[in-house]
């Protein structure tokens, strides 16, 4: 013996929670505080005056339906002071308002996708066309055809699709390591020993730092070197550079 499947008509709702929303919506009912009772019985005559439904649609809208009752059950049954924290108790309708929530907001975002759907609807692109051959194109002087305008058109388009190395210069070192000591063994040489002259002397008039840096590096290699020795007061006083002829400890600098 076979049975008729239970259906219902719900052909104006896309589910049960649009069913839900709508009898909200339709009473100015606050989503934050919906009154359980009132909407659960609403929600329940809607089934039950429905005719035509696939059982696979049904199901949903039974399941929504138990947890409506479900919900309904919690907050008339008083609660247990056994179980009851000191903070405030939690509502049981709060899961089922974070659903509506959401499924509000798909909603909204749907109905902007539906308009510009159909506002793209209304429009229409015109397909590519291609000038016949034996059109006549006024072209510049020294062009001869229009596809000699295309080719060229498409060699300026690749050469600016290639890509370039990007150009660097490097400086010449202007100061060299042993330039710059030679130069200080010469200038320190000619003053003769016990002769010391102040870092700066062995500098130019408007030095850069490249000879700043290069200057000390060769003063530091020929103390290593016992050939200058090095003398200076006190961290900011000025440092003392002078020629060594005898023969010395290595790095000799007070």
């Amino acid at each position: 013996m076979s049975t008729l499947p239970l259906t219902f008509s719900v052909q104006d709702y896309t589910g049960p929670l649009d069913l839900l929303l709508h009898l909200i919506r339709q009473q100015k009912i606050d989503i934050y505080d919906i009154p359980i009772a009132q909407i659960t019985s609403q929600y329940l005559d809607f089934i039950h005056h429905q005719e035509v439904l696939v059982l696979d649609s049904a199901g949903d809208y039974l399941v929504l339906a138990s947890t409506l009752m479900a919900i309904k059950s919690k907050l008339l049954l008083p609660d247990n002071p056994l179980t009851v924290a000191d903070d405030e108790p939690e509502d049981p309708r709060e899961d089922l308002v974070n659903q509506l929530l959401v499924y509000e907001s798909y909603q909204k975002v749907a109905g902007i996708l539906k308009e510009m759907a159909a506002d793209r609807h209304r429009r229409y692109d015109r397909e590519p066309q291609t000038p016949p051959a034996a059109t006549a194109q006024p072209l510049a002087p020294g062009l001869l055809t229009i596809d000699a305008l295309r080719l060229t058109m498409e060699r300026i388009w690749q050469r600016q699709k290639a890509p370039r190395m990007p150009r660097r210069t490097i400086p010449l070192e202007k100061h060299v390591l042993a330039t710059q000591m030679n130069r200080i063994k010469t200038f320190l040489q000619h003053l003769g020993p016990h002769r010391p002259v102040t870092f700066g002397r062995l500098l130019s008039e408007a030095p850069s730092v490249d000879e700043v840096v290069t200057t000390f590096l060769a003063v530091l290699e020929l103390l290593k070197d016992a050939t200058v020795a090095c003398t200076q007061e006190d961290f900011a006083a000025p440092l003392y550079v002078e020629w060594r002829q005898e023969t010395a400890a290595k790095g000799m600098i007070s």
